[in-house]
């Protein structure tokens, strides 16, 4: 028996790992409570459920998928869990990789508009990582069957091949839906094929190691999200445009713009957000948490993207943030679904020049003329402007 092995038996024997990990989730548990996070009974609900979605997660990517001699490939957005201001046009998988072994990855494009993968160093754990590379599907060789695959190593290979580099951690497959109730997602398999034999039982250490790598994940992810929704709300009612450097630590994708921020509208208010859309493969808008999570688009009308979109006479796009439908045939209503604040973020996919929205906050009798331009916030006061 290796030393590792023998030395992490005492621990999961005695009960001390799995000690030690509920006082770590006790600890990660308090994050919600944290002064600035909003309190209401509905975001205190909302928030105990992402701990519950966080947790689901960094078992699903470290415990089940985090041995990166024997990769798995992981559902980590789009499957039910919402983390890190989810888009709900998306599917996403995760793999833990590491820099001297080699992988192929392999399958089916399916019917994503958009399909990209992601090759990372670092980890949220460790406040986000780096880009190792990225590239889109389409750009692969891809059979007349639709399949495709691709080679993952530091070794050159022939076809497709994405190089890694040593400090490599981790990859992200991003599928992107007009609609994700019709379109069929890919089928895919990531296999390791610089070694042969079968996967062996699960090692202690492993186990143990997992365990104190999963609090690191649920910490690190608490502390960046709710980082960001601070600073959303120190500008409540404005839309502030994204940083390429955080984008890029926090894996996004390096042609989209985003521009988030934080809402606020009393009972008989509403938020009108006229714009015109650019030239742009893809766009979205969407609601959400103060945890990082969309509001339940499956129920309400939560989001809305270029696709689905009404437009006005002229091609501009309003949209009003409401906690009713105001009933306007030329607006798209975005569903508060009982909240009221939360973070909002548009994305622009290739876009030919963005320019960032200035949202108003209108009475809801003056809702048909604000939308129109013609009315003030409530109590007279011109709205924020970004």
């Amino acid at each position: 028996m290796k030393k590792a092995t023998a030395d992490a038996a005492g621990p999961l024997a005695s009960g001390q790992a799995w000690s030690d990990f509920c006082d770590g989730m006790k600890a990660a548990g308090q994050d919600i409570l944290r002064a600035s996070a909003p309190k209401t009974p509905l975001d205190l609900a909302e928030g105990h459920r992402y701990l519950t979605h966080v947790l689901r997660s960094a078992f699903d990517l470290i415990v089940e998928g985090g041995d990166p001699q024997h990769p798995r490939l992981q559902v980590s957005l789009g499957s039910g869990t919402k983390l890190g201001w989810d888009n709900p046009d998306n599917l996403h998988h995760n793999a833990v990789l590491r820099g001297d072994c080699e992988y192929r990855l392999s399958g089916t494009r399916g019917d994503a508009h958009y399909f990209s993968l992601g090759v990372y160093a670092g980890s949220y754990a460790k406040g986000g990582g780096r880009k190792v590379a990225f590239v889109e599907i389409d750009s692969l060789e891809i059979g007349a069957d639709r399949r495709f695959e691709v080679v993952l190593s530091a070794r050159a290979h022939s076809g497709n091949w994405i190089r890694l580099e040593p400090d490599t951690t981790s990859m992200m497959l991003r599928q992107i839906f007009w609609d994700r109730a019709t379109e069929q997602p890919a089928e895919l398999r990531l296999e390791r094929i610089d070694a042969r034999g079968p996967v062996p039982p699960l090692d202690p250490a492993f186990m143990v190691s997992a365990l104190q790598r999963v609090i690191g994940m649920v910490r690190g992810t608490n502390q960046i999200m709710f980082d960001w929704a601070d600073r959303f709300r120190e500008r409540p009612n404005q839309l502030m445009p994204g940083d390429a450097a955080a984008n890029e630590r926090l894996q996004g994708v390096p042609a989209q713009t985003l521009a988030s921020g934080w809402w606020e509208i009393g009972p008989e208010q509403a938020a009108v957000i006229d714009f015109p859309p650019p030239r742009c493969r893809y766009w979205n808008f969407v609601l959400s948490n103060y945890w990082g999570q969309s509001f339940d688009y499956t129920s309400h009308a939560t989001c809305v993207n270029a696709r689905g979109a009404r437009t006005r006479a002229d091609g501009s796009v309003r949209l009003v943030v409401a906690h009713r439908d105001p009933g306007l045939d030329d607006a798209n209503w975005l569903d508060t679904a009982g909240h009221a604040s939360g973070v909002w973020q548009f994305r622009w996919l290739e876009a030919d020049g963005v320019q960032v929205p200035t949202p108003r906050v209108v009475d809801w009798t003056s809702l048909g003329r604000a939308a129109h331009g013609e009315a003030a916030t409530s109590g007279g006061e011109p709205a924020p402007k970004a």
